[in-house]
């Protein structure tokens, strides 16, 4: 299931969070992933093995 939420958001260019032991460690674009990692926009490199991928929500406009 993982995998196509990653695929999903990398090719949709939407904001991830990535959560490690119910804390979050980093959220932007994906810009690469392979099997094992993925790459955010702020250059930071996350293991898949060892953290949860989640679709962030986006802030609600106001009006």
């Amino acid at each position: 299931m993982e995998a196509k939420l990653i695929n999903h958001a990398f090719l949709h260019g939407l904001t991830v969070e990535v959560w490690q032991d119910g804390e979050l460690i980093g959220s932007g674009r994906i810009v690469e992933h392979t099997r094992d990692f993925i790459r955010l926009d702020d250059g930071n490199y996350y293991v898949k093995a060892n953290c949860e991928i989640k679709i962030a929500r986006e802030p609600k406009l106001p009006g």
